[in-house]
C-alpha cells in the first residue's frame, strides 16, 4: 500500500533572500509531497507572486498562488532589487489571483515569511483551524517574527504543534558564489543561481544561507533537522545534519 503524499501549504515572501525560491523548488520537486497552495506575504506581494509564478513555470507546475497581505511598515523590508527576477514583459503580464486556500486536518502549514497572512486567516479563513502542524522559519528576534510581532503573537498562541527553525541552525547550511556554480546546467538551476548571486551582491554578503530549506525539509518529514521539545506543543530546532547541503544540490540538478 502506497504511503499517502504529504500535503503542504507554503506561505512565503519570495523575492528578496533567495532561500524562499530554493525551498519552493526543494518541496515541489519531492515526489512524495503535494504543495497544494502558495500564499505570498510582505511588501510588494503582487511582484513576489509573479516571481513565484515564474518559478512554477520553470518547474512545470501550476499551483494556486494567493497575493496576501503587505504587512506593517512593509517598505522597511523591501530591499529594492526584487523586480530584477522578472523581465519587463513578465512584470506587466496580468496575474490571476486565488483566494486563500482551504486547509484540512492533513495540511502541514509551512511559514517561511512574516506571519501576517496566517494571523489574517485566523480571523477570515476558518479552515486554517483544521491545521495540526505548523513549521516556522525563525524564533524571537528573527526577521519573520520581528517584521510583524502582533501577528506572530497571535500565531504562536494557537494550539497547533509548532516547529520553529532557529537562525543559528539555518546558518550551518550555506553556499558561496563558487559553490553556487554547481547549480548551473538547467533552467531552474540558472534561475536559482542568478537569484542567489543577486541576493549576495545587493545584500553585501559572502554567502547565502538556506534558512527556508531547513523549514520545508522538516515539514516533509526528512530527518536532517533535529528538534527539542520546549513546551507542550512547541519544538525548536536543535542541530542540522550537514548532508542536507549536498541533498539540495542533488534535488536541483535532478
Amino acid at each position: 500500500m502506497e504511503k499517502p503524499r504529504l500535503q503542504l501549504i507554503i506561505d512565503t515572501d519570495i523575492g528578496t533572500d533567495p532561500d524562499d525560491a530554493f525551498a519552493l523548488t526543494y518541496s515541489i520537486k519531492n515526489p512524495n509531497v503535494d504543495v497544494n497552495a502558495i500564499t505570498i506575504v510582505q511588501g510588494i506581494p503582487l511582484a513576489r507572486a509573479k516571481i513565484a509564478k515564474k518559478l512554477e513555470l520553470l518547474l512545470g507546475v501550476n499551483i494556486p498562488i494567493t497575493v496576501g497581505e503587505e504587512g506593517p511598515d512593509y517598505k522597511k523590508w523591501v530591499a529594492g532589487f526584487e523586480l530584477e527576477a522578472l523581465t519587463m514583459q513578465e512584470f506587466k503580464e496580468p496575474f490571476r489571483n486565488n483566494p486563500f486556500p482551504i486547509y484540512t486536518k492533513d495540511t502541514k502549514l509551512v511559514c517561511i515569511g512574516p506571519l501576517t497572512n496566517i494571523a489574517y486567516q485566523l480571523e477570515k479563513n476558518p479552515s486554517i483551524k483544521n491545521v495540526k502542524e505548523v513549521y516556522i522559519m525563525g524564533c524571537t528576534g528573527d526577521h519573520n517574527i520581528a517584521a510583524d510581532t502582533e501577528a506572530a503573537e497571535k500565531v504562536l498562541a494557537e494550539p497547533w504543534n509548532i516547529f520553529q527553525i532557529t537562525k543559528q541552525d539555518s546558518l550551518k547550511i550555506t553556499f558561496t558564489p563558487e559553490e553556487l556554480e554547481k547549480l548551473r546546467g538547467n533552467r531552474i538551476g540558472e534561475f536559482l543561481y542568478e537569484s542567489a548571486i543577486r541576493g549576495i551582491r545587493y545584500l553585501k554578503r559572502e554567502k547565502t544561507a538556506m534558512y527556508d530549506v531547513l523549514t520545508v525539509s522538516a515539514a516533509m518529514g526528512e530527518d536532517y533537522v533535529k528538534f527539542k521539545q520546549t513546551a507542550k506543543n512547541r519544538f525548536v530546532s536543535d542541530g542540522v545534519d550537514l548532508k542536507l547541503k549536498n541533498r539540495i544540490l542533488e534535488v536541483i540538478k535532478e
